[in-house]
Formats: C-alpha cells, structure tokens, sequence
C-alpha cells in the first residue's frame, strides 16, 4: 500500500489544483465552492448555495479580483448548478500593451467504473479567498440510488465522513489530481454522497444546451393509500397511490388512466409514495411507461408514453 509518508505529496496537490478551484459569490450570501468545469469557462457549483440569479461573481485565486459570471441553469435533484464565467473586459486605453489572454485549466476527471472502495481522496474548497482541504476515503461504492428528487446516482459512492461546511459540491481529488467526484450533502440520509462524472457530465450538458434537466411528466396527481387486508395479501404489498387528478390532454389521460385508479407498480416496480413514482419516472420521457393497476377490485396493465415537464 503505497501511502504517502510525508504531506508533500497533498501540498503538491492542493498547488497544482488550487487554480480550478474557484470562490462563487451572489449578494447578500456567504461563497461557495466552484469547480472549474471546462476550459472556456464553465463552473459547476452548488444549486442550494445560490439564492438569486443574479449579480454572479467567480473568483479564480486568492489573489485574482472576482469576474462576473452567468447562471446557465440549476439542477435540484443532484444540488448542482453550472455558471459560465464572462471574458475579462478588454483594455480601455488603446495604447495600452494588450493584455496575454488568460489560460483556464480545468482538471481532468476519473471515469465512475475506475473508482474504488478504499481510495483515498483530497476534497478542495473555497468558501472564502483561500483555498481549505479535508481529507475523505471512499467508503462504499454500489450499484445505484436513486435520490429524493428520482434522480439516478449510478454508482452509488459514499464517503466515510461528513466534510466541514463550506464543502459543498467540493471536488474529491486523488492523489494523481484527477476528480473522483464531487461531495455533497442531503441526496442521502447521514451519508456524503459523491457525484461522479457519469452523474454530473449529463447534467451539466444538459443545462448549457437546455438551461434545465428535462423532467418526465405523466400529467397525474396522486396521494398514498393503504390497502384493505384481503388486498395486501393477495397482492403482496401494503400501499399503492391513489389517482386523485389528472391533467387535461396529459400523457396519463390520453391514455385511458382514470380518476380512482390505484396505482400498483411502474415496471414491475410497486411504488408507495409520489416521491417513488417520480424516481420511476425521472429517466422515461418519451418512453413508454407500463402500469399496473387496481380498478373495480381487478389489477390492470396500462402503457402510458411519458412526457416532458414545462
């Protein structure tokens, strides 16, 4: 086991990665962390940490003076949001010498297939001008979760402690400099859940040619119901969800689904709370959705092709 046997190696570490690290400001809030994305400019940062859109700042050192910078969009169900850094003004005076164009550096990222329990990990941040680091070891690498919000974490990767506040959406570097993941908060229960670059990199395509994550939509409201005794029984499960509206010319309408139905199962899946139902949901626009149904006392399939929420 090759650990390091002096800090050097970390110092090395936070020197060489410190410049993509950036300081995010909006007003009348405290900064947050900002990770350098891509070279033209893209910052990804933590959606909770921004209250307003707008003015955005973005500082590249702790010596640099803060840039504005432009929100692209947000991502609540991964607690992500990306920003894209304005090009620095350019010089007032014409006989000025002409300013050597600044040379962002984002880091590189580890694939999620290559990360593994065990490895040990520098989380960077910059909350205030500096730079802060913390230590963090993978501890649990699974197959999927799927968060509140229905959005797939695939694979799941926890760390081992919870990192200090300022920390959010803090890259993880291995001792190579590459990015693990970014540390986050609140996708779990009591657990530092890490996003890996096959969560994020769609995420964050998503926003710059979107300005949002496309979400599933099935134009139904529902609310949970427990089933009668004889029902749980002969079913195999307690709870289904209740149709109590539907939206007029929406997917679940035109399909035939009808106000009192139970909803069962989603592929195969029972779903027991609306919350399930969108995590069943959060990956399926366009796609056809099977249902199966409780209606008049007799289970029922309906296929209804999923839509994109506005």
């Amino acid at each position: 086991m090759n650990l390091p046997t002096s800090s050097d190696p970390f110092v090395s570490l936070v020197d060489r990665a410190s410049p993509a690290i950036v300081r995010v400001d909006a007003p009348r809030q405290g900064g947050a962390t900002g990770l350098l994305w891509s070279d033209d400019g893209l910052v990804v940062t933590a959606h909770h940490a921004l209250c307003r859109d707008e003015p955005l700042s973005v500082t590249l050192g702790s010596d640099a003076e803060p840039r504005p910078a432009r929100l692209l969009g947000r991502d609540p169900a991964t607690d992500l949001a990306v920003l894209r850094i304005e090009a620095a003004e350019p010089a007032s005076d014409p006989e000025s010498e002409a300013a050597e164009p600044e040379v962002l550096a984002a880091p590189t990222w580890r694939e999620a297939e290559s990360v593994r329990v065990g490895e040990l990990g520098l989380a960077l941040a910059r909350p205030g001008r500096t730079v802060r680091a913390a230590l963090g070891l993978v501890a649990v690498v699974g197959e999927s979760l799927r968060t509140p919000a229905g959005r797939s974490l695939t694979p799941y990767v926890e760390l081992d402690r919870t990192l200090p506040r300022g920390f959010s959406v803090a890259p993880l570097l291995d001792l190579q400099g590459q990015v693990l993941g970014l540390a986050t908060a609140g996708l779990a229960p009591h657990a530092t859940v890490l996003l890996t670059a096959g969560v994020v990199r769609p995420v964050i395509d998503a926003i710059v040619a979107h300005g949002r994550v496309p979400q599933a939509f099935l134009g139904v409201g529902v609310s949970p119901a427990r089933l009668p005794a004889e029902l749980r029984d002969q079913l195999g499960q307690s709870h289904a969800l209740a149709v109590v509206g539907l939206a007029e010319g929406g997917p679940a309408a035109t399909a035939g689904l009808l106000v009192g139905d139970l909803i069962l199962a989603v592929a195969d899946t029972p779903v027991r709370s609306p919350a399930g139902l969108r995590a069943r949901l959060a990956d399926r626009i366009g796609q056809p959705v099977a249902l199966r149904l409780l209606r008049g006392g007799q289970t029922t399939e309906l296929e209804i092709t999923a839509g994109e929420r506005r």
